[in-house]
């Protein structure tokens, strides 16, 4: 292992190579990339997704009072390095340094992140090397979603009245039971997730008719009455039902906390409804 004496330039200029070499390692495990937006304050998505420190949570001033209020410090994970080196930039706080871990082997290399809660923007703040396990993966809105989806969301069905078939130039009314309304509290990574989704309800008749309505109805309040003027072939129209969700989520832990945006995402159903054709007779 290359050591430094640090008392002369030489030493210092042995030092500043070594940090060189050690963020050329850090990159050959990762892409770095630049600071940008997050999606949403604490979200983060794909190979960017943000990490937060369970060791340490948040530091002292880093603000609080919600979700989107404040900065945090973040980081960008990108790997375990064989020999890792932390590097604070000139300006930044001593008392943070802490959240940049310490020199060693076997360390996980990451690109330390202050976020703007409220808006979201990012600063880049160096290099990290921090103990196997001591980062956690803030949750992704495609997490929480899968999590909502689980326990919450089911395949819609269609009633009907008249029930078991429709006549022509009469109204047939259509509604659904399945609730619009869903919310999920789970734990992910260890992370306290508190999520809420509504639907809108897009109605076909199967004959080009078309309905967006806020609510499922009821048979006492149908969401939609429909009249259709030509009979139905084979086993009748096929009425279809997609219910579009979308969402929020705040999520909590470590000393940190964020949010996001969910959906939309589209839960089908579809039924048969034959229709008559009612014929006037003359007497």
């Amino acid at each position: 292992m290359v050591k430094c004496a640090i008392m002369d330039q030489w030493g210092t200029w042995c030092r500043m190579l070594l940090l060189s070499l050690a963020l050329a390692v850090a990159a050959t495990l990762a892409q770095v990339h630049s600071a940008t937006a997050e999606p949403g304050p604490g979200g983060g998505l794909g190979p960017d997704r943000l990490w937060v420190n369970a060791t340490l949570g948040q530091p002292r001033g880093s603000g609080g009072g919600g979700p989107r209020t404040g900065w945090a410090i973040r980081y960008r994970r990108l790997g375990t390095a064989a020999q890792c080196f932390p590097y604070r930039p000139a300006g930044i706080p001593t008392s943070l340094g802490p959240w940049y871990g310490a020199a060693g082997a076997g360390k996980d290399a990451a690109e330390v992140i202050r976020v703007d809660r409220a808006t979201g923007a990012q600063q880049s703040f160096g290099l990290g090397c921090l103990v196997p396990g001591e980062l956690r993966p803030i949750p992704t809105p495609a997490e929480v979603l899968a999590a909502v989806d689980i326990d919450r969301l089911g395949l819609p069905t269609v009633d009907s009245n008249p029930g078991n078939r429709g006549l022509t130039g009469m109204q047939s009314w259509f509604w659904t039971p399945t609730d619009g309304h869903a919310e999920v509290q789970v734990d992910l990574n260890g992370f306290t997730v508190q999520a809420t989704a509504d639907a809108k309800f897009h109605w076909a008749t199967g004959d080009g008719g078309s309905y967006l309505t806020g609510l499922g109805g009821s048979q006492q309040k149908p969401a939609v009455r429909h009249i259709y003027n030509s009979k139905s072939s084979g086993t009748g129209y096929s009425v279809t039902l997609d219910m579009i969700w979308e969402g929020e989520y705040n999520w909590f832990g470590f000393g940190d906390a964020g949010a996001g945006q969910l959906g939309p995402v589209t839960r089908s159903g579809t039924r048969s409804y034959p229709v008559n054709e009612v014929r006037s007779v003359l007497q």
